[in-house]
């Protein structure tokens, strides 16, 4: 049988003291070695280090015209902010506007108010098909690179007459990218021969046409001799570009909306043929003289 001893008070508070004394220190020693500074701290997720590299999705500008094929692209550096790409905004023809994504009374469609065809998502990027009524199929894809959305048009004639002289616009809408939103045309640059860089509107006030790709809306002098346009920044030394490499027909902007365009050009097409094009929206981050394109 166990015996209990009676301690006098002051010793068994002196137990008590030294019991806790050890807890807290064992406490202490854990702590310690959590706040370790061989222990490696997780990054904190804040909007700088999340939102970045190049999203597509399928998007929406103006909600009465759902025919439209608008697709939402963010830029590689965090952002969450997109370019929206009209994709295509109009195919004109010499048969007349075969599709036009929105109402122009100035520009009578073929075939107004199209039905709804919705962007299908792929694993990294959209793309859609559209029959018109006679027959003639056209459709995109845009996929994304690391600096860049590759971009894809296609057009099918399955009608039993030929196509001819078909010019797209394609626009790269600006304004819901803060950066890139300005209202002016001042931050369009495309390259002259002789000349280098140049303001869009400096660049077509050039006289000659030393140049292979027009400035204008499908129209214009050709002046640029390469067949991009680019957007500079108003935050910080980079910037936005838009090409159909040489399939590219002309280059213009609209600062009140604002965009830029890189509005390219097929190749007739007689019944039963189709054409296919590619080019990009790229991002680029350093001095527009830095810049360059394959």
């Amino acid at each position: 049988m166990n015996r209990i001893v009676d301690l006098p008070l002051f010793s068994r508070r002196q137990l008590l003291c030294a019991s806790l004394a050890g807890t807290c220190t064992a406490v202490a020693r854990a702590a310690a070695l959590r706040k370790s500074p061989t222990e490696k701290k997780l990054p904190l997720k804040t909007y700088a280090t999340q939102i970045k590299n190049v999203r597509i999705h399928p998007g929406a500008w103006r909600p009465h015209y759902p025919w439209e094929h608008i697709a939402w692209v963010s830029p590689p550096w965090p952002s969450q902010d997109y370019v929206w790409l009209d994709f295509p905004e109009a195919i004109f023809t010499k048969q007349g506007l075969l599709y036009l994504s929105h109402i122009n009374p100035k520009y009578p469609v073929v075939f107004p108010k199209p039905p709804v065809v919705k962007w299908q998502t792929l694993p990294n990027g959209v793309t859609y098909e559209r029959k018109l009524p006679n027959g003639i199929v056209f459709g995109g894809k845009i996929t994304k690179d690391d600096n860049a959305a590759n971009l894809e048009l296609f057009i099918r004639n399955g009608s039993n007459q030929p196509i001819e002289d078909i010019k797209l616009q394609t626009c790269a809408f600006l304004r819901a990218i803060k950066e890139f939103g300005e209202y002016t045309a001042d931050s369009k640059y495309v390259h002259v021969p002789q000349r280098g860089w140049l303001p869009f509107k400096e660049a077509k006030r050039i006289q000659n046409e030393p140049g292979k790709y027009r400035l204008g809306w499908r129209s214009g002098p050709a002046i640029a001799d390469r067949p991009i346009m680019a957007t500079l920044s108003s935050t910080a030394q980079r910037l936005t570009a838009f090409t159909w490499l040489a399939d590219t027909y002309s280059l213009t902007t609209n600062p009140n909306h604002p965009c830029m365009h890189a509005d390219p050009a097929f190749p007739n097409l007689p019944p039963g043929k189709s054409a296919t094009i590619h080019g990009k929206l790229l991002f680029f981050e350093g001095s527009l003289n830095d810049f360059s394109f394959a």
